[in-house]
């Protein structure tokens, strides 16, 4: 028995392992001190830029505050360094103590300096030049070593401004204090953007690089020893793991196979212990080889029935992927057709070409004009000859007949009988069991497509009707997810959507977002039920309610069915509003009957006391009682005309004349109070059925609510007059023949929960003594007893917007044609 190497192995692993952890030590020491360097060198560069930013708020300072208060303190020609020099005040506060134990060096220097102090030095002057090469260089930044040590300096542009030349620019203009203190020589004769000097800073980071040299080499050191460490122990594995395991490993080669151990060892020595078993295997393989050879004879009678056998199964399973491939291309016919007609070309074909027949047909049971074949253009198979007699039976029974010519295939599903699936050859043609199956399956599938194309053409048709219904319905239709996004909508729900959002809106997009977020504030946190929605300035007024629909995995989705009432609302509005104004009617005639007595009781004496009374004072003192007691009954005269209104004059009168002579009494206030009043006649106006009275009080009293509503603004009150033609000027005396009167202003409009109060009777936002609340139900009430009506809004643009509409004239056959004012 030859010696074996136990260590060979081991000492070869034991070297590569030692090469790769001492590079890996190497590795990852260099990598820290790359790292901690770039940390040293971002640090510096924060730290830096820290100190600039510093420099350039106090310099800022200076110049947005100190210096032009120190201007506004002192004399014009005076002028203190100290405070009001962005230079001087700069060095001043960097150079303080407390910031010593930072480390930096700030300087201020230029070429030329002022003060021969801060003239730059030979390294400066190099970053003066640069930046003066480089107008649009902004910042410097630079490690050098001065003097053995290494530093870190970053340097920035100063530039003159405009305001720097009164102590830059001509010496003859500069402040005396700079003249004495550093002549009229130098820093003088600049110009604005010629560059003033840099502001460095001067970092010394020689501290920081010997830290991350110490360590690093305490990582490398402490990293070492821990390789060390795992070093041994792997090698402890290794030895017991692999070196003691390929020893047993040959122990076993030689006590199982004691010939062959004694062929491997006259072969060569190997260099370690896995090059002796190489050479063990490869006798190992020559005997094996010696083996192969001699069953391989054994075997060559069996050949022969292998590879027919083989043969025999090859076929076999391509039949069955030709049967597969038939089924799943039946499948994709199904889902690519249309109709029967196109599901039943295609099937046909595919059958045909799979079995090479030259002719295939169907006949439908239920009638013999429902019929395909292919090719195209070939006879039916309902001709003489080509069905059975008694193929309804055959169809009926559901088994396939197999005959050397001709395969005449039922097809049924779910028990019901739809037609025969026929396939001709022109030659006779081998059957069996398999293909009696396949047969059958063929026509189930057939039956299954046709009943599957059946459901799918009768929901298709559910579908379209039930779209014209949901289409058809007038009033706003949504169907809402179980998170509120809107699935389906109507024509009407899409524009209302449109008309919130200002946008197309299509299920499914942002288009129904505002709508959406209407129904969720609507109904609290989603809840289902019935309330009304009111859009945005209340111009629309929606009922609207939500129907549940639970889903069958959890959740409920909802119907939202809208109907406007807006017409309903407004309708009982002004129900309400009348009742209040009779109630209030009746009130208003008996406390002015009560009051008015009282009053004309106190006037009389009033005026008595006045021709007995000589006294200065006491003629003053009932002075203001009777100023009082005839304010006093004008409100009283104003209850009496609400409460006991005079019968409107019919008229007819011109609202457009009515309205410019209004205007003109009115201009005279409004100039007062800055706002510009503007009247808009439309073109062929006709004559209204008013007195100009009644027209004259309605104009005033809105006029003058819209002059106090712009009072506030201090410039651009606006309030516009407007008067337009009825709509539909081709129906005079129909429901459409009013002429429309808008008053506008600008003003902060009206808080929405003001908008169906405002003509109710002694309600007004006025300051207490400014306003009865009697102006706009006095106008009301004359517009209702007109025959019209009046209407109030916030506009979108800001500002109240009244509209009056009053009946227009059918007995005056005249127009009133009058220009813009």
């Amino acid at each position: 028995m030859r010696r074996i190497m136990p260590h060979t192995l081991q000492t070869k692993f034991l070297a590569g392992q030692g090469l790769l952890m001492a590079l890996m030590v190497g590795f990852f020491a260099l990598t820290l001190n790359l790292h901690l360097e770039r940390l040293m060198e971002a640090e510096a560069r924060e730290k830096a830029a820290l100190i600039l930013s510093q420099v350039e708020a106090v310099q800022g300072y200076v110049r947005a505050t100190l210096r032009p208060a120190m201007y506004r303190l002192l004399p014009e020609d005076q002028f203190v360094l100290e405070a009001m020099s962005t230079s001087y005040i700069t060095r001043g506060v960097l150079s303080d103590q407390n910031l010593a134990r930072e480390a930096f060096t700030y300087r201020r220097v230029g070429v030329g300096a002022r003060n021969p102090d801060y003239e730059a030095d030979e390294r400066e002057q190099a970053y003066i030049a640069r930046f003066e090469a480089e107008p649009t260089l902004v910042r410097m930044e630079q490690f050098v070593e001065i003097n053995g040590e290494q530093h870190f300096i970053t340097a920035r542009p100063q530039r003159f401004e405009e305001a720097c030349l009164r102590c830059h620019g001509d010496p003859d203009e500069a402040p005396r204090e700079l003249i004495d203190r550093y002549g009229a020589t130098r820093g003088f004769g600049r110009e604005v953007g010629q560059l003033a000097g840099i502001d460095l800073v001067r970092l010394k980071v020689q501290r920081d690089v010997g830290g991350i040299r110490d360590a690093t080499f305490s990582f490398a050191v402490l990293f070492a020893v821990g390789i060390l460490v795992l070093f041994l122990v792997i090698q402890g594995f290794f030895h017991r793991l692999v070196v003691q395991s390929l020893r047993r490993v040959t122990g076993v080669m030689r006590r199982l196979f004691p010939e062959e151990a004694k062929e491997a060892a006259a072969l060569p020595t190997g260099e370690d212990e896995l090059e002796d078993i190489l050479h063990g295997f490869e006798a190992f393989a020559q005997h094996l080889r010696q083996a192969r050879q001699d069953l391989s004879d054994y075997a060559a009678t069996l050949e022969d029935t292998v590879a027919a056998r083989t043969g025999a199964i090859t076929r076999l399973a391509e039949d069955r992927r030709a049967d597969v491939a038939l089924f799943v291309a039946l499948l994709n016919s199904l889902n690519e057709s249309q109709n029967k007609h196109q599901m039943l070309a295609a099937a046909l074909g595919l059958t045909a070409k799979r079995f090479g027949a030259s002719r295939a047909g169907y006949a439908c049971v239920l009638g013999a004009s429902d019929y395909a074949s292919w090719p195209e253009g070939t006879a039916s198979p309902t001709s003489p000859g080509d069905l059975p007699e008694d193929w309804h039976d055959l169809v009926a029974a559901g088994e396939p007949r197999l005959t050397p010519r001709a395969w005449y295939i039922p097809v049924q599903t779910s028990g019901t009988s739809r037609g025969l699936l026929c396939l001709f050859w022109d030659s006779r043609q081998e059957k069996s069991v398999r293909l009696a199956d396949l047969a059958r399956a063929i026509g189930q599938q057939l039956g299954i497509a046709m009943e599957n194309l059946d459901a799918l053409d009768g929901l298709l048709r559910q579908n379209d009707l039930l779209s014209s219904i949901f289409e058809g319905i007038d009033d706003p239709l949504l169907l809402l997810d179980t998170g509120g996004a809107v699935l389906l909508a109507n024509s009407p729900a899409r524009e209302l959507a449109a008309q919130i959002s200002g946008a197309s809106a299509v299920p499914g997009g942002h288009g129904f977002d505002g709508l959406r977020g209407h129904l969720e504030r609507a109904t609290g946190s989603g809840g289902n039920g019935e309330f009304e929605l009111a859009l945005p300035g209340g111009n629309r007024i929606f009922e609207a309610s939500l129907y549940p629909i639970p889903q069958p995995g959890g959740g409920v989705r909802n119907v939202a069915s809208l109907r406007e009432v807006t017409a309903e609302r407004r309708m009982e509005g002004q129900m309400r509003r009348n009742e209040r104004i009779v109630a209030v009617g009746q009130l208003a005639a008996g406390l002015a009957h009560e009051i008015n007595n009282p009053l004309g009781v106190i006037r009389c004496y009033a005026e008595l006391l006045q021709t007995s009374q000589q006294e200065p004072q006491a003629q003053a003192d009932l002075e203001i009682i009777m100023r009082h007691t005839d304010q006093a009954r004008r409100v009283v005269r104003d209850l009496l005309d609400f409460a006991r209104p005079r019968p409107a004059e019919p008229g007819p009168s011109d609202l457009a004349a009515v309205a410019a002579a209004t205007l003109e009494v009115l201009r005279p206030r409004g100039k007062n109070s800055q706002t510009q009043l503007s009247l808009e006649a439309a073109p062929g106006l006709p004559l209204v059925a008013a007195g100009s009275e009644a027209l004259e009080h309605i104009l005033t009293n809105l006029v003058m609510n819209a002059l106090d509503a712009v009072a506030a603004k201090t410039e651009g009150g606006k309030v516009q007059v407007r008067l337009l033609p009825p709509a539909d000027p081709e129906e005079p005396d129909g429901p459409a023949a009013m002429v429309e009167l808008l008053v506008a202003d600008n003003g902060p409009g009206i808080a929405p929960e003001h908008l169906d109060r405002v003509f109710d009777p002694f309600f007004t936002t006025k300051e207490v003594g400014k306003g009865t609340g009697l102006g706009l139900a006095v106008v009301y009430s004359l517009a209702r007893d007109l025959g019209g009506s009046i209407e109030v809004e916030n506009n979108p643009g800001g500002g109240a917007l009244f509209r009056v509409f009053l009946p227009a004239d059918i007995t005056a056959d005249i127009t009133v044609d009058r220009p813009k004012d």
